[in-house]
């Protein structure tokens, strides 16, 4: 029996020309879009911000996954929240109170996450996960898509997954950057449960047949990583 997983290609790898169709290609095999958006502040890129998230709202039934690399997210983030976005994550380093916009996030009919860069450590941040429905942990530098997957930010997902287990917490524990068929399994078996995929999926002549096979790398993983922890026998 494996966990319930989650999928989020991110638009960041599409065709910023053909969004809604792009948004279309995945439907049905991922569970939510992740869009990236960057404001060449908090990150030197630049990229989208509420009036495409609004229009590509409208043409597609895919939850929104909204990750903002932006500064000052208490401003914006409640914005995306109000466009229906179905999780708005922010960083840890660009808000001085992370526990009081969660709150107005939830408050404002979203689910609320947090981000961790690739440089941060995430001790401090631990004893704030109850307040908060997704932890995404950045397994490369963030503002740039198409980096290399560095293997040992899973330490950091590591730690977060057993402080989640041992306080019981429902959270989402998602992986952001360079995660592909060669790397899914390992962020899995590390603790991740939720998988953010942008070239893998974007880069992939059927997005969907990508998404899918990105799910059952991982499924596949973590059955054996049960079958192996209950002596061999599957559960």
């Amino acid at each position: 029996m494996t966990a319930d997983l989650i999928i989020a290609p991110s638009i960041l790898a599409a065709d910023f020309a053909r969004l809604a169709e792009e948004a279309r290609a995945v439907r049905g095999a991922a569970d939510w879009l992740h869009v990236d958006v960057m404001d060449n502040h908090f990150v030197p890129n630049l990229t989208i911000g509420p009036p495409v998230v609004e229009s590509l709202r409208r043409a597609t039934d895919i939850p929104f996954d909204c990750h903002l690399m932006i500064e000052d997210p208490v401003r914006w983030a409640p914005a995306y929240a109000e466009l229906g976005a179905y999780n708005v994550t922010f960083h840890a380093e660009a808000c001085d109170d992370p526990v009081a916009l969660a709150k107005d996030l939830r408050a404002a009919g979203t689910k609320a996450g947090l981000a961790i860069d690739r440089d941060t450590p995430i001790e401090p941040y631990l004893e704030l996960l109850p307040h908060f429905d997704t932890l995404l942990v950045m397994t490369i530098k963030a503002g740039f898509g198409g980096q290399a997957f560095m293997p040992e930010l899973l330490d950091k997902v590591r730690l977060a997954r057993r402080h989640a287990n041992a306080g019981h917490l429902d959270i989402r524990i998602e992986v952001d950057g360079g995660i592909a068929d060669a790397t899914i399994e390992q962020a899995a078996l590390a603790g991740a449960d939720a998988f953010v995929a942008g070239t893998a999926v974007y880069g992939a002549h059927d997005p969907a047949e990508a998404c899918r096979k990105l799910r059952a790398l991982a499924e596949a993983a973590l059955v054996r990583q049960a079958t192996s922890d209950s002596g061999g026998t599957t559960v």
